[in-house]
């Protein structure tokens, strides 16, 4: 583990800290534990305000301002980089497809994707970030056919010293490379599985997009079953889109090797993932590893539970 101390930041030493940076990006590149402190205090909004890049209001991003800032970009992928707000809140709002549509977007013809031709355009790279980012269909079909090994096998693979992922800095260093959790996830595995099993995960992904592949419209309780952590039943927090059902809760829990039953599973109001950061601060972490998702689960006393339930039930969209 890192010997470096851990800095306990208060509104006067955050102050001081922020003035060594002109821009929120460069802040949070420049110290990432400051610039989460911030966002936890709620102060962020305040010790930023002498920057170039102010927050915008509430409300600020209607459709036409979207539509005005998608069309300054030819991607979805240069949107999100160089507009991450604005992208997101065509997300929430559920009309990034809408805005999106001048972009150009490159479709291979179904069945494009064989080993071939797979193996022919990992060779165009020279590491797996570079794949990623420039070839995304093509990184993302052969991690669906669990193909990336191989054809990767010819990209310099990084060679870093034991327990080097078991290292928060390391980890939040890696994670400021990525837009998305699931990005991070396929790009490097072993860095997001450290900062998950250790706890870190919420803390290094807090600037990133939620869940892209997510509408984060719906909230989910799961039990599952068989599983106690100080003698307490174990659930799971989570985060899905309406469209897609109880999807997720089934790949986690296959992935977790677990039998479940669904508590609630209900469309909300809000951003779920604002939801769940509420929902993950009550009952013990039994601290899970190994699997995606695995932070997310909590050993909970029936008063926990039904706060839990209660806090959901709060934002609960009337689908009637």
């Amino acid at each position: 583990m890192s010997n470096k101390p851990r800095v306990s930041w208060t509104l006067d030493s955050l102050r001081a800290e922020v003035l060594k940076y002109a821009t929120r990006s460069e802040f949070q590149k420049g110290n990432g534990s400051a610039y989460n402190a911030a966002g936890r205090l709620k102060v962020r909004d305040q010790i930023c305000a002498h920057m170039s890049e102010p927050k915008k209001p509430n409300g600020y991003w209607t459709l036409e301002r979207l539509q005005a800032e998608a069309h300054k970009y030819s991607t979805r992928q240069e949107f999100q980089q160089k507009s991450g707000a604005a992208y997101k809140a065509a997300g929430e709002q559920k009309c990034r497809d809408q805005i999106c549509s001048n972009m150009s977007q490159v479709k291979q013809p179904k069945g494009h994707w064989t080993l071939e031709n797979l193996q022919a355009e990992a060779l165009k790279y020279d590491n797996k970030v570079d794949f990623r980012t420039h070839s995304n269909p093509a990184f993302l079909t052969a991690s669906r056919k669990k193909l990336l090994d191989q054809i990767c096998s010819h990209m310099e693979p990084g060679k870093l010293p034991n327990g080097y992922w078991l290292i928060k800095e390391n980890c939040a260093a890696e994670a400021l490379k990525y837009t998305n959790r699931r990005a991070f996830s396929m790009a490097n595995s072993s860095a997001y599985h450290g900062a998950d099993t250790n706890g870190w995960l919420e803390e290094i992904c807090a600037h990133m997009d939620f869940n892209p592949s997510s509408d984060s419209d719906v909230v989910y309780i799961w039990r599952a079953l068989g599983h106690e952590y100080n003698k307490l039943p174990v659930y799971k927090f989570g985060t899905t889109s309406a469209r897609l059902n109880d999807r997720r809760v089934s790949e986690v829990a296959k992935s977790a090797d677990m039998e479940f039953e669904i508590l609630l599973l209900t469309e909300v109001s809000l951003h779920a993932a604002e939801l769940e950061v509420e929902l993950l601060k009550l009952g013990a972490n039994p601290k899970y590893s190994g699997f995606n998702g695995a932070s997310e689960f909590r050993a909970l006393t029936e008063v926990e539970l039904q706060l839990a339930i209660d806090l959901i039930q709060k934002f609960q969209v009337n689908t009637n």
